[in-house]
């Protein structure tokens, strides 16, 4: 779990707030200058980050962010679809710093992605979660190969995918750098779009549950 949340839920609340004013202060002023110079708009390919960053405990708090594992987290979750997403910066912050960057994070952040579906494949067994359930995500950490072998079905993103992945690429950038342990351009050209339905998530647990145990034998060694 990340740190932020084993904090009284008082003061979860205090903070998130504070942090959700001060992180939308910039926002405020770009608009404003915005309406005299244009070109000042620009800068909210800059200020995303920081409003992701300023953002997500509150979005936390409200459910708008529903997590899985301590990295991996629904967006809007509902009983029709899960929009599944990696962590973002706050929780880069709060649960990888402890790692070292390059294969440790990597292997950690796979980790993570997998408990994440194991523990979702869990409240659905427990009829929390409908089996009829669709559910999205869009990764560069799996390759297809492997999104097959836990059943998923992978296809090129729409271009509203690909036009998120540009707005959010900074942190993109460099939460792919230190995963990769050196400055590194994520090929989110190759990016896909993995699709899975609730029930055909649970049929896929034994091989997720291998590929975790795998994993986290790695993660052990290193």
């Amino acid at each position: 779990m990340n740190d932020f949340y084993k904090q009284p839920k008082a003061m979860q609340w205090v903070e998130a707030i504070l942090l959700l004013i001060v992180g939308f202060l910039p926002a405020f002023y770009i608009i404003e200058q915005g309406y005299s110079q244009p070109l000042f708009y620009l800068l909210f390919l800059v200020y995303v980050p920081i409003g992701q960053f300023a953002a997500t405990p509150f979005f936390t708090l409200v459910g708008i962010y529903k997590y899985y594992s301590p990295m991996l987290l629904g967006y809007m979750a509902n009983d029709k679809q899960i929009d599944l997403h990696i962590g973002g910066s706050f929780d880069y912050l709060f649960v990888m710093s402890k790692y070292k960057a390059g294969i440790e994070i990597r292997n950690k952040l796979l980790v993570y992605q997998l408990e994440g579906l194991l523990n979702l494949i869990h409240l659905i067994e427990n009829k929390s979660v409908p089996e009829t359930v669709n559910i999205v995500g869009t990764s560069y950490f799996f390759n297809n190969r492997t999104l097959h072998k836990m059943g998923f079905d992978a296809e090129n993103p729409s271009l509203f995918y690909r036009l998120n992945l540009f707005v959010n690429f900074i942190d993109l950038f460099w939460m792919y750098s230190i995963a990769q342990g050196k400055p590194s351009i994520p090929k989110i050209w190759n990016v896909k779009n993995a699709k899975i339905s609730g029930g055909k998530l649970m049929e896929s647990k034994k091989a997720i549950e291998a590929l975790y145990d795998k994993m986290k034998t790695k993660t052990t060694v290193h």
